[in-house]
């Protein structure tokens, strides 16, 4: 008897062949893989899943009770995710014989990539990072094109790992540390949480070595260090939306990308209010929203996924 593996098991549930415990099983695999951010579609073909489902949905609506198109959403839910996770928003280029690859999380979602080194990147909500497939030459350089991603570097002695973004290089040997860089907030953060970096400006001179529980900022004044905490500003890791003194501007942006909508405010005074706080990205974005006017005493609205502040 062939083992039922999730292949297996999806390609019977588009033929309709699936037994109600098979469905289950379908089911708990696609939510893991969909949360988790580690699915591995490369088996399947993907115009030719879309277009089964698309069908399979189809019959669902002309013959089925709405239990039964209920639980056909749901796994259509879950495998478009996956689908968009590793197929659409993942993409190849070359260039001259080294081939890249670039992998970007959508809004209210997190992926962890495994690097060809071994390396591993988690990257936040609306986070796009640029990387070799294969790591040639002397050294390992991937670029963080928008968002924010937490890093755990592989050591290679002689062959240092460089992060950049559109304004620095972060360059390191062996260490964890975390990369803001969302173009809106025109700054980039870098906070380590162990081992060492060296930041600089992509076209500078000046180089700052980081430590452990410090962070260099880049701004458009500069580039600073400052003692932090590095569990603080690595709280998204663990489903944490921490916010230390930050302008509502910038806790807009964070929003914006972990629930999917759009912010604006009605007055230019309003983004450059700071705010502390911390919550859960499995709040309801409207108790995070009553807080944040509530401290500053400012009213919102929202109309679809627009949301005026």
């Amino acid at each position: 008897m062939k083992e039922e593996t999730p292949g297996r098991l999806l390609d019977r549930y588009l033929k309709g062949e699936c037994t109600p415990e098979e469905q289950r099983r379908l089911e708990q695999w696609l939510d893991e893989r969909s949360a988790a951010g580690t699915h591995n579609m490369a088996t399947f073909n993907r115009e030719e899943v879309q277009q089964r489902l698309k069908a399979k949905i189809d019959r669902q609506l002309e013959a089925r009770p709405l239990v039964y198109m209920l639980r056909a959403f749901r796994i259509a839910a879950a495998v478009i995710v996956i689908l968009l996770g590793t197929f659409i928003i993942f993409k190849n280029t070359e260039t001259g014989n080294t081939i890249y690859a670039t992998t970007r999380a959508g809004r209210g979602q997190r992926l962890r990539l495994t690097l060809s080194d071994g390396s591993v990147v988690t990257l936040n909500a609306g986070t796009s990072l640029r990387y070799p497939r294969v790591f040639k030459g002397n050294s390992r350089k991937v670029t963080l094109q928008e968002g924010e991603a937490f890093f755990e570097i592989q050591p290679r002695e002689r062959c240092p790992f460089i992060v950049g973004t559109a304004n620095t290089a972060t360059t390191v040997l062996g260490t964890a540390f975390n990369v803001q860089a969302y173009a809106a907030a025109k700054e980039v953060k870098v906070t380590v949480v162990s081992g060492k970096v060296a930041v600089k400006e992509s076209h500078g001179s000046e180089t700052m070595v980081v430590l452990p529980d410090e962070q260099a900022a880049l701004s458009p004044a500069g580039i600073d260090k400052k003692q932090v905490s590095a569990a603080d500003n690595t709280g998204w890791l663990q489903g944490k939306l921490q916010f230390r003194n930050e302008s509502l501007e910038k806790v807009a942006l964070i929003l914006e990308n972990n629930y999917d909508v759009t912010i604006t405010f009605s007055k230019e005074a309003t983004r450059h209010i700071r705010f502390t706080a911390t919550f859960s990205t499995d709040d309801p974005l409207d108790k995070i929203l009553f807080a944040i006017t509530k401290a500053n005493k400012l009213n919102y609205s929202m109309k679809d996924k627009i949301i005026s502040l």
